[in-house]
C-alpha cells in the first residue's frame, strides 16, 4: 500500500534530483540550464502523478518510471537515443535496487505488507535516508563507469577506497538490526547522524585518493611535457638551420650556376657532376620538417618519426594538417600517438618494421590513414609509464570519431593492417 504524503513526494524529489545530476554529468545537454530545470520538473511530475491512482501496484509504478525516465533524457539531451535509453533504464534499476535494500535492512514483513507510508515518521525518515544514500552511491558509481576516464584510479587505489565504505555499511547494518528491536526517535537520529557522517567521510576519502592519483598523473604528464619541449627545441633548431641553409643557397645560387657553367664549357664534366652533387647535398630538404601547417602536430610527428627511425623502422609520413581544422590539438596528438604506438607494437610482432601514415583534408573531413604489416599473433601491451594506464585503445578513437561527427574503421587486407579515421569540427 502507498498513500500520497509530503515525505513521500519530498524523498522522491530528492532521488529525481540526484539522477538528474547524474544524467547531466554523463550526457550532453540540449538546452540552457533554466530550460533543463523546467524539463526535469515536468519529468518529475510524469514520474509521480501517474503512480498515484495505483497505490497498490508496484509493477505499474515501475513501468511508468521505465517509460518516463528515458523519454525525458531523449528530449533534454542530444546524445544518441540508445545512450539516453540506457541511462534512463539504469536509473530505474538503481532506484529499484536501493528501494529493496532500504526495505530489506529496516522493515519487517508485516511493515512491508502495510506499506512504508503507514509506518511511524522515524521509520519513514530512516528508510528514505537509506534509500537515498544507496541511490546516490549507485548513481555515482554508474556515472564513474560511464565517464570511466575521468578519474584514473588504479585497482590498488580503488581497493583502498572501497574498503572504507564497505566497513561502514557493515557497522551501520548492525546498528539497524538493533534499531528494529526498539525503534525509538533517539536511535533514529543517531542512525541518521551516523549515515550522514559516513557519507561525508566517504566523499572526503575519495577526494584524497583522487588527489593522490591526480598528483602522480600530473607528475607523469609534466615529465612528458618536458620531453615534448625538448623535442620542440630540437625541431625548431633543425628548422632554423634548414632555413639558414636555404637562405645561404639562395644567396650563392648565382655563383654555383656560374661555376658549373664554366666547368661545362671547359669540358670538365666529372668535376661539374661532383660539384652538383655537393650543392645538392647541402640544399637537400628534409620532408619531416615544416611539411605540416599545424605546428603542434608537426612537432609531435617529427619527434616520433626520429624515434622510430632510430629504432630501425621504415617510416613514411605524408601529413598535411592545416593550422586550423576544428580539431583540438590535444585530440590530434592522442590520435597520432595511439596509431603509431599500436603500429610499432604490431610491427614488432609481425617481424617487419614499416609504418605508413597520411593525413589531409577531404570534403571537409580530416582523413587520417595508418598502414602497417598485420601481426601474426596477439600483441602484448606493456605500460610505458607505470603510474598511467596503458595506451588508449581503439575505443578512444571511436569516441573521438563520434565526438567529431566522423567514423573509425580498421581491417586487415593482404596481410596489411589499415586504419581510417575521419574527423571534422562538430556542428554547434
Amino acid at each position: 500500500m502507498m498513500r500520497l504524503t509530503f515525505l513521500m513526494l519530498f524523498g522522491n524529489a530528492i532521488f529525481y534530483l540526484i539522477q538528474a545530476v547524474s544524467c547531466c554529468r554523463i550526457l550532453t545537454r540540449r538546452f540552457s540550464w533554466p530550460v533543463m530545470v523546467l524539463g526535469f520538473a515536468v519529468g518529475y511530475l510524469l514520474f509521480v502523478l501517474p503512480a498515484i491512482p495505483f497505490p497498490e501496484t508496484g509493477m505499474i509504478r515501475g513501468m511508468i518510471a521505465l517509460v518516463s525516465f528515458p523519454l525525458v533524457d531523449m528530449v533534454l539531451f542530444r546524445d544518441k537515443w540508445y545512450r539516453c535509453l540506457f541511462c534512463g533504464v539504469a536509473a530505474v534499476l538503481i532506484m529499484s535496487a536501493a528501494d529493496m535494500i532500504s526495505a530489506a535492512v529496516l522493515l519487517t514483513p508485516e511493515q512491508l505488507r502495510q506499506g512504508l507510508t503507514f509506518q511511524p515518521i522515524p521509520v519513514q525518515l530512516t528508510s528514505y535516508a537509506i534509500f537515498l544514500s544507496a541511490s546516490a552511491f549507485f548513481l555515482w558509481m554508474f556515472t564513474l563507469l560511464m565517464n570511466r576516464y575521468k578519474y584514473r584510479l588504479s585497482g590498488r587505489e580503488w581497493t583502498l577506497y572501497l574498503l572504507f565504505p564497505v566497513s561502514q555499511c557493515l557497522l551501520l547494518y548492525g546498528w539497524m538490526m538493533l534499531c528494529r528491536l526498539d525503534f525509538s526517535a533517539n536511535r533514529m537520529w543517531i542512525l541518521l547522524a551516523g549515515l550522514v557522517t559516513c557519507v561525508a567521510a566517504d566523499a572526503a576519502l575519495f577526494t584524497a585518493v583522487r588527489g593522490m592519483a591526480q598528483r602522480v598523473e600530473l607528475q607523469a604528464e609534466n615529465d612528458l611535457l618536458a620531453q615534448q619541449i625538448d623535442h620542440q627545441k630540437e625541431h625548431y633548431a633543425a628548422i632554423t638551420a634548414q632555413y639558414e641553409n636555404i637562405r645561404r643557397i639562395r644567396h650563392d645560387i648565382a655563383n654555383h650556376l656560374y661555376t658549373m657553367d664554366l666547368l661545362l664549357k671547359e669540358g670538365q664534366y666529372a668535376k661539374a657532376q661532383d660539384y652538383f652533387a655537393e650543392v645538392s647535398q647541402v640544399s637537400r630538404y628534409k620532408s619531416d620538417l615544416g611539411s605540416c601547417e599545424n605546428p603542434v602536430v608537426d612537432t609531435f610527428l617529427y619527434a616520433r618519426a626520429e624515434d622510430l627511425k632510430a629504432q630501425g623502422f621504415d617510416v613514411e609520413f605524408q601529413v598535411a594538417v592545416p593550422a586550423e581544422c576544428g580539431i583540438r590539438n590535444a585530440d590530434m596528438v592522442v590520435v597520432f600517438g595511439n596509431l603509431l604506438d599500436n603500429a610499432a607494437e604490431a610491427c614488432r610482432n609481425a617481424g617487419e618494421k614499416r609504418i605508413a601514415l597520411s593525413a589531409g583534408m577531404e570534403r571537409g573531413y580530416l582523413h587520417i590513414r595508418e598502414q602497417n604489416p598485420a601481426p601474426v599473433g596477439p600483441v602484448s601491451h606493456d605500460r610505458r609509464i607505470p603510474e598511467l594506464e596503458r595506451g588508449i585503445g581503439h575505443h578512444i578513437l571511436r569516441e573521438l570519431a563520434e565526438r567529431y561527427d566522423g567514423s573509425f574503421t580498421c581491417h586487415v587486407e593482404h596481410n596489411e593492417f589499415l586504419v581510417d579515421l575521419f574527423l571534422r569540427e562538430p556542428e554547434m
